[in-house]
């Protein structure tokens, strides 16, 4: 049975007070998918983490990330989707006119009014989503990240895997690779959505600097790149993966007030075709690669291959070779014996040993008694 909540629109409902939020919740989530966040901190890691959200509700005076605040870091982020995010603000009577233009001129797309009742809250929900929806699409349809000119996620996909089943389909080697900035968060939060910005294109353009024409280049994150090169084994993406760090390595920025290098990591994936494995099974190798590279302190580049451990198969002995083990040790060929069958001759042997050591002990002791007797 499909999800029920796969086609619906999501939601983000921010405010401080827990009755607002299930009322909200109760009124909508009927017909939308509700996020639910106490303070504009908890709302900011949400947007950051689902692309899905299409409409923002939130309140003004809350603790940790206020509603300005928060609307804030929506308009000035360096992510298209969030920057362009429909935001209403949930006012109260106390606000001011003056407030309600302050929050407006800072990009607030729409105001309601608390308490709110039930149409006023689906009647925006229902437009905003929707508008939100046709930017989505159209930005789908054009292919193209309109920041930095590479192909959009939505084209990797498709260019992708079309380059991907001709490699599969003549047993030609294909691998993947991600790239994303390091900590372009902090970046971004001490040197601004300008800043920021200038570092996403710079990017973008060394990227197109030293692709081929057959390889399929985009931009798929805030700060993440994808790369998908045919007829690239394993060894030749690691030197396409090195002339691209070198080359973005060179880049100096200036804000005005110092001037900073990027730091880049990338995972990657060079699948044996021979194997059964899909175009979306190479990108998450990349991806859980450039995982790995971004959690570690020595490791830049991950290939997801060198993440798997190898499973040495279990030495199978037999009956047969414990008697030709044996047929060694009688001719004194100790040395043909295999090292791996050794244990398993040793434990044959064990009881045996056991049985002589415990004859040899009981002789010595009928010696020790015929002595004394004697005496």
């Amino acid at each position: 049975m499909s999800d029920p909540s796969v086609d619906k629109p999501e939601v983000l409902v921010v405010d401080d007070s827990k009755v607002i939020r299930l009322a909200a919740k109760k009124m909508l989530g009927t017909d939308y998918v509700i996020h639910l966040a106490e303070d504009g901190l908890v709302g900011w890691e949400m947007l950051q983490q689902n692309s899905a959200i299409s409409v923002v509700f939130t309140d003004l005076s809350m603790p940790n990330l206020d509603g300005m605040e928060l609307l804030s870091n929506i308009r000035e982020s360096g992510n298209d989707h969030i920057v362009n995010l429909p935001v209403i603000i949930m006012t109260g009577h106390d606000d001011s006119e003056t407030m309600k233009q302050t929050v407006f001129d800072a990009g607030a797309t729409d105001f309601i009014t608390k308490p709110f009742e039930s149409i006023d809250l689906l009647s925006r929900a229902k437009a905003y989503a929707r508008l939100s929806r046709k930017v989505v699409e159209l930005e789908k349809k054009t292919g193209y990240d309109k920041l930095t000119g590479l192909y959009n996620a939505n084209s990797l996909e498709e260019q992708g895997a079309k380059a991907f089943s001709f490699a599969n389909r003549h047993k030609l080697a294909i691998s993947a690779v991600y790239f994303e900035i390091k900590d372009f968060q902090d970046c971004f939060l001490n040197h601004g959505k300008n800043v920021a910005q200038h570092i996403i294109v710079a990017v973008g353009k060394r990227l197109q600097e030293v692709m081929r024409e057959e390889d399929v280049a985009a931009r798929i994150g805030v700060a993440k790149y994808a790369l998908v090169l045919p007829m690239t084994n394993k060894q030749k993406t690691e030197a396409v993966i090195n002339r691209v760090r070198e080359s973005i390595n060179k880049l100096v920025f200036d804000t005005g007030k110092e001037k900073i290098r990027v730091n880049f990591v990338a995972g990657y994936a060079a699948p044996d075709l021979s194997k059964e494995v899909e175009f979306k099974d190479m990108l998450e190798q990349a991806d859980h690669a450039l995982l790995r590279a971004n959690n570690s302190a020595t490791e830049q580049v991950v290939c997801f291959d060198d993440e798997i451990e190898i499973e040495v198969p279990a030495v199978i002995i037999t009956e047969l070779d414990i008697e030709q083990a044996f047929n060694h040790i009688f001719a004194g060929n100790f040395y043909q014996i295999p090292e791996q069958h050794l244990t398993r001759v040793v434990e044959r042997l064990l009881p045996f040993m056991q049985y002589v050591e415990n004859q040899m002990e009981s002789e010595s002791l009928d010696d020790s008694a015929e002595r004394n007797v004697a005496v």
